[in-house]
């Protein structure tokens, strides 16, 4: 089937260019979406008629893309799921989670554009494609981490938990572990001496 592309198809060729396609899918899809029209000769004089005008079309739509990708990446997307200690979710984070995490940054992509080969399944830090237009594709990160709680996961804090609070607290931790292990040696420590100090001095001259 010859048909005319009228916007950029990736694999296919860019608007105004004349290609073959499968029947079903240029009947089912592209000619339905308004992507192409069929190759006849009065198709064709009416491309070249509002040529002129479907290009200055398109190109607004590119600005506008570009303009939106440029939101896009400027985001820092983290999304709160319970998941189990080997990592793997209680559920799973979809094109529509993402799209409603970057609608609440007040940025609209319709969850159609975002390119997710599969649902989300795992904590993790994902890289991911937005496809804003045929011309224009944004790259993003998507980072899943672990619920701390219904208080955390509903206003969305730890969305904004900085990267150096995280490293203070894991340091804090660790030396919390370092003053504990201490201690109990103290304590440990502390009663062998006492427990010697019982003993007659034939019994630690035995020992």
């Amino acid at each position: 089937m010859e048909i005319i592309l009228l916007q950029k198809i990736n694999k296919l060729g860019n608007m105004g260019d004349t290609v073959e396609v499968k029947p079903g899918f240029g009947r089912n899809f592209l000619i339905p979406t308004g992507k192409a029209l069929r190759a006849t000769k009065e198709n064709k004089d009416f491309f070249e008629n509002t040529k002129a005008k479907l290009l200055e079309e398109n190109n607004e739509a590119i600005k506008k893309a570009e303009k939106t990708r440029a939101e896009v990446e400027a985001l820092k997307l983290v999304i709160v799921r319970s998941a189990s200690d080997t990592g793997i979710l209680y559920g799973s984070v979809t094109t529509r989670d993402i799209e409603n995490l970057i609608a609440e940054k007040g940025v609209t992509v319709s969850r159609k554009q975002i390119a997710l080969e599969k649902p989300i399944k795992e904590l993790g830090i994902f890289d991911m494609s937005v496809i804003l237009h045929p011309e224009v594709e944004s790259k993003i990160k998507l980072k899943v981490v672990r619920s701390l709680g219904d208080k955390t996961s509903n206003n969305g804090d730890l969305a904004n938990f900085p990267d150096e609070i995280n490293t203070e607290l894991n340091e804090s931790l660790l030396e919390d572990g370092i003053s504990l292990k201490t201690e109990e040696s103290d304590i440990e420590e502390s009663k062998q001496e006492t427990d010697t100090e019982k003993k007659s001095p034939e019994q630690i001259e035995t020992e």
